[in-house]
């Protein structure tokens, strides 16, 4: 069956066809485009016909880092993302602690951003999380989900409460008493989330489920999505079956683009073991490189750094590979034929990656790798400049100068802060720079990681360092263009040309018409996949 979207205001980012206002699409695939005259005519009896009403009409879009089943997850505990004041956050944790307490569970919040509140900027610890509960264990997860915040149950549930600061292994904090203040960070907080977050295989496809459907509602058509060991190690084969599934029930209406997550050598050779090759499809489900999780993040100050935290004297931040198990990993993935993507937000975790990506091209060289970095936050020009000679993917995340914003020159001093989250030089040296949302840290809706990207506004409505933004066109090619080369697709889609896929998002309003600030309220209304619409609003 053929279709002819028509009236259209069709924004193709093909050079050949900048602008147009309809498309013909057979079995998925664009056969042509032009303006409503020209394209109407092919049709027949036969053709259906979609009134795109004048509407801004772009290629679909892709989120290239993202945590789909965690968000999941998170879709059954307390939303604490617009929170304004603890006390505010504390309610919702006192209402909800007799019912928890009934169903014998633990009371989970999620997404808290303590920089945002105006009655204090302290993570609540232990004692405050005590006071509303001593019998419920209670664990509040950040935004950045690299630190829980949890009371003493919880830590005894855990298995972390006789640690001591003395003898730990874990990585988590202590109060002046020498006891656990439950503040637990990184890699422990796995230890934490196993206690509430393991599901069985029905439940892990519902999780999946729902969140690729609320996917389309923002137009996202492929998500480059981090699920393997992330909500508990080793449950890699489990949720591989829960896609495999949905495949087979045609109940996976976007495109996965799997970033596969490993803490370890052992763990990865595991998988080679299993025989998938990267870019191996099974239906929409895709393999794509290997995920590494460097270091932490910058409101944590556990994101590794070369020099000490201009307001923390003495902390660096973590780095959680050495050097030698880091060239290990990028040895045996580029042997494989795996490309492998870091998150880097210090600039110490970033010089560990270049150097090691330096040393392994080398020494194991193949055509066409794409190894990235996940985040490129902190950094200075000639790292930046690296970029290029080492042809590294950046996979940023432009929402997040929202809330970084007000710490970043803090944390690192103004002189550092300029050169980093430096998207204009990114396009200008021509690396290629994808877009993504870090979702579950921010929603996974890519209109307002482009109003980032174009106005560079914090929190405070205030341009930080605005030399460093893109423009719109270059912002919507980041969740487009680039997101389809970052997976090895760009002859298949990411524009709206003759031979690509029909993969589009209709918006609400045209974005190239209205006051920038405006973006960021902008809706999607139709998402199309394969030529078919797949959401309607």
């Amino acid at each position: 069956m053929d279709t002819v979207f028509y009236n259209g205001v069709i924004k193709t980012m093909d050079d050949a066809y900048p602008e147009v206002s309809a498309i013909w699409v057979k079995d998925g695939v664009i056969l042509r485009v032009g303006d409503d005259e020209e394209i109407l005519a092919l049709a027949d009896e036969n053709t259906k016909k979609v009134d795109l009403g004048g509407k801004l009409t772009l290629p679909g879009f892709c989120d290239t880092h993202m945590h789909l089943l965690f968000y999941g997850s998170l879709l059954q505990r307390i939303d604490m993302t617009d929170a304004k004041t603890w006390e505010e956050c504390k309610g919702w944790l006192v209402e909800d602690a007799p019912k928890a307490r009934t169903e014998g569970r633990w009371i989970l919040g999620r997404s808290f951003n303590q920089d945002y509140w105006s009655d204090t900027n302290k993570m609540p610890d232990r004692h405050d999380l005590d006071a509303i509960t001593e019998d419920v264990p209670i664990a509040l997860v950040r935004a950045c989900g690299h630190i829980a915040c949890c009371n003493t149950k919880a830590l005894e549930l855990s298995g972390l409460w006789e640690e001591r600061k003395d003898t730990t292994k874990e990585t988590m904090d202590f109060g002046e008493d020498g006891l656990p203040n439950g503040y637990v960070r990184e890699n422990t907080v796995a230890i934490l989330t196993k206690q509430f977050a393991t599901y069985d295989l029905a439940q892990t496809k519902e999780l999946l489920a729902q969140a690729t459907q609320n996917a389309l509602k923002k137009g996202i058509v492929q998500c480059h999505t981090d699920d393997f060991n992330l909500l508990v190690e080793g449950d890699l084969k489990q949720n591989l079956q829960a896609y495999k599934e949905l495949v087979d029930e045609g109940r996976l209406p976007i495109r996965i683009y799997e970033q596969i997550r490993f803490q370890n050598s052992d763990q990865l050779k595991e998988f080679f073991d299993m025989g998938y090759k990267m870019k191996e499809k099974i239906g929409r489900f895709k393999f794509g490189p290997i995920k590494l999780l460097n270091d932490g993040s910058l409101g944590a100050h556990s994101a590794a750094m070369r020099e000490e935290y201009k307001n923390d004297p003495g902390v660096k931040g973590l780095s959680l590979f050495t050097d030698e198990e880091l060239l290990k990993i990028y040895e045996m993935s580029q042997q494989n034929g795996y490309d492998v993507v870091t998150h880097c937000i210090g600039d110490g975790s970033l010089e560990q990656v270049l150097q090691t990506v330096e040393k392994v091209i080398y020494k194991y060289p193949r055509p066409d790798w794409r190894h990235g970095v996940i985040h490129c936050q902190i950094m200075d020009s000639e790292q930046q400049d690296r970029f290029k000679k080492l042809n590294l993917t950046a996979y940023v995340q432009p929402i997040f100068v929202k809330s970084d914003s007000n710490i970043v020159d803090d944390c690192v001093g103004p002189e550092l802060a300029k050169q980093s989250y430096n998207w204009r030089r990114y396009i200008d040296l021509g690396v290629h720079m994808c877009g993504g949302s870090d979702c579950p840290v921010e929603p996974f809706d890519p209109l307002p990681n482009i109003y980032s990207a174009v106005t560079r506004k914090g929190s405070n409505g205030k341009p930080w360092y605005p030399e460093n933004g893109v423009t719109l066109d270059e912002a919507i090619r980041m969740f487009t263009v680039e997101a389809a080369y970052a997976s090895y697709e760009e002859n298949e889609r990411g524009t709206l040309g003759v031979g690509k896929y029909c993969d589009m998002a209709v918006i609400d309003r045209n974005l190239y018409e209205i006051d920038p600030d405006e973006i960021k309220d902008a809706n999607v209304v139709m998402t199309v996949i394969d030529g078919e619409i797949v959401y309607e609003a």
